[in-house]
């Protein structure tokens, strides 16, 4: 994890334009962006709007309008729709009570739902793929630490982070979590510590994301998991596999995810993914992942409405923060 600026807040500018000359600019932006090629990756959330509003050509809700609206905005003959970000976090649910030749055929429901409610813009993947994917993959662990991830998030749901905790008792609470998770041999730096920590740092997206329950049977850990892979799978893994595709010809320029979960939107922000180094393993491949972080973001409990830590007091628990993390910083000019 990186540190961001000295400041620990984004800086932000303002400029003074002519409203109907901002206008035109933003529109004219709008469409450049909307011209480059680029594949969508979709979550659960999304295709769930998308198969919603194919049976009844009808909103629900404010929010499903909005949801459907953006998809609709999507529908270039350029652009790709990939179902692979969906696929991999279904596959990934410990907890489904599907059967394989059952999921299969719920994979068949999402992904005819994409080719129906896109006209224009095409699904990246092949019928023929999902389906291995999911008869595959069904119910398996994609990477060697998943048992260790879903464990941690067990954990951290049983320390009653459900509750708001104390403000005495916080950093203890992290201490505690980064144990466990050097206990079960993940890194402090990972996002499945990260998240949890948020929660104990008031994050309010962290907490939606995570759903802890009081009850430890009421809590579903590959759910939450699902979500906060969404991070380094889509925005690290798959969106630079495109970008760098792109860069040596490929056909795709960008990469981007979309998903209908407000918490989760919100959450990615937080993230920025600074490089992807992957390793050739005789078992598979390791990827190392380096994000920089949103800490005010994140961590607000500790900042006030400047965006800097509140007090001496805070600034020293940020401080001691970033060491338990195993945050890096940069070398000062």
């Amino acid at each position: 994890m990186t540190k961001p600026a000295s400041q620990l807040s984004k800086i932000t500018m303002q400029i003074s334009i002519p409203r109907d000359q901002a206008e035109a600019s933003i529109t004219t932006m709008q469409r450049r962006m909307l011209m480059v090629p680029t594949v969508y990756f979709l979550d659960i959330c999304s295709i769930s709007h998308i198969k919603t509003y194919l049976a009844t050509k009808n909103f629900k809700d404010n929010h499903h309008a909005e949801s459907i609206q953006a998809l609709q905005g999507l529908d270039l003959s350029y652009n790709k729709i990939s179902y692979l970000a969906a696929l991999m976090e279904k596959v990934s649910d410990q907890r489904s009570k599907f059967s394989v030749s059952e999921f299969v055929t719920e994979a068949r429901r999402d992904w005819d739902a994409i080719g129906s409610f896109f006209e224009q813009a095409s699904t990246l993947e092949p019928w023929n793929f999902v389906a291995e994917v999911a008869t595959n993959l069904f119910g398996t662990h994609l990477e060697q630490s998943m048992p260790a991830y879903l464990a941690f998030l067990q954990f951290a749901n049983d320390q009653g982070l459900h509750n708001k905790i104390a403000e005495g008792k916080r950093f203890k609470m992290a201490q505690v979590l980064c144990s466990k998770a050097l206990e079960l041999g993940i890194i402090t730096s990972h996002p499945v510590v990260l998240v949890p920590i948020a929660c104990v740092y008031g994050c309010e997206d962290a907490k939606r994301v995570m759903k802890f329950a009081g009850k430890p049977e009421n809590f579903n850990p590959s759910n939450a998991l699902g979500d906060i892979q969404t991070i380094s799978r889509v925005t690290g893994m798959m969106t630079n596999f495109v970008q760098q595709a792109g860069a040596n010809g490929g056909p795709f320029k960008n990469a981007k995810f979309i998903t209908a979960d407000s918490p989760l939107y919100n959450m990615l922000r937080y993230f920025t993914m600074q490089s992807v180094i992957t390793t050739e393993m005789p078992d598979g491949a390791a990827r190392e992942f380096k994000v920089s972080v949103d800490a005010p973001g994140l961590y607000p409990d500790l900042f006030g409405s400047d965006l800097k830590p509140k007090d001496e007091k805070n600034q020293k628990e940020l401080d001691e923060l970033y060491k338990l993390l195993g945050a890096e910083f940069p070398d000062e000019p």
